[in-house]
């Protein structure tokens, strides 16, 4: 079974956001773990949690992904920066747990000018940190990035490094996104090629989720900005490729297009056309 969906606010409780993601036609969702600009979070009801999760029991949903606030950064030159990250990735592993979510996103981090090399060997030092208490049902997933102004995780490479620095650590998996990938410079038309690299240096087994997104920008262009389906440089036939990838299509779909709630329900509407 294909799970796809939609990134939802779940402002209003986790068992709203389910409802929404069913009315989109979705079995499953993304959402962010707390304030995606500061740290704040709103305080979890239990009840809310159990109404949830009974509903999506009753409908087959699949696994939900959180998604980790822009404002942790592991590269950072600032070591307040650094300190309240991994404090707030702690906290964040905790509510999970308790919404009985398994993955949780995290953006690698910007090095901000010290260089790639110490950025990345920042990043695995808060890795190492914080996976030394993450739960044992958390997979942590580091992004792919499309490498604007100075962000790590862009390549097949920094993902594959940071994994193996971290001795190859169980419970650390990946989320790639089209947009990204695009922005990076991975031409999306030659597939198998990108494939050959994400399988040398990573592994598919580290893949649980995947951001479905056009990219307004073409490929190289190490920028990061999303356009609907159908509607950027990618194109409906290359949306098509990464659906029925048969290695591809064993994540979970996540939409991050620019759209409101009717906007991604003929988003899903059209995947499920294809199916």
């Amino acid at each position: 079974m294909m799970y796809l969906g939609a990134h939802i606010s779940i402002a209003k409780g986790l068992y709203k956001a389910v409802q929404t993601s069913m009315e989109m036609g979705g079995n499953t969702f993304q959402f962010f773990t707390r304030n995606p600009r500061g740290g704040s979070a709103k305080k979890l009801d239990e009840k809310d949690i159990l109404k949830a999760q009974q509903l999506m029991k009753e409908n087959d949903f699949g696994p939900l992904v959180a998604h980790s606030p822009y404002t942790y950064n592991l590269a950072s030159k600032k070591t307040e920066v650094r300190e309240f990250s991994l404090r707030m990735l702690r906290e964040d592993f905790q509510r999970v747990k308790t919404m009985g979510v398994p993955y949780i996103v995290l953006h690698p981090g910007s090095h901000g000018g010290q260089g790639e090399e110490i950025g990345l060997e920042l990043v695995v030092a808060g890795l190492k940190n914080v996976l030394a208490e993450i739960p044992a049902e958390t997979f942590l997933l580091l992004e792919g990035m499309a490498g604007s102004g100075t962000e790590l995780g862009y390549t097949m490479k920094h993902l594959g490094s940071l994994i193996t620095q971290c001795d190859n650590h169980p419970q650390l998996g990946v989320c790639l996104d089209s947009c990204h990938l695009t922005g990076a410079g991975y031409d999306l038309t030659r597939l198998d090629e990108l494939k050959h690299d994400f399988e040398k240096e990573v592994g598919f087994d580290r893949l649980k989720a995947f951001h479905l997104n056009d990219s307004v920008h073409s490929v190289g262009s190490r920028r990061d900005r999303h356009a609907k389906l159908g509607e950027g440089e990618l194109g409906l036939d290359i949306i098509k490729s990464i659906i029925f990838d048969e290695d591809l299509s064993k994540a979970v779909f996540i939409l991050e297009t620019p759209n409101d709630e009717e906007g991604y329900a003929r988003e899903i509407a059209l995947i499920k056309e294809w199916l």
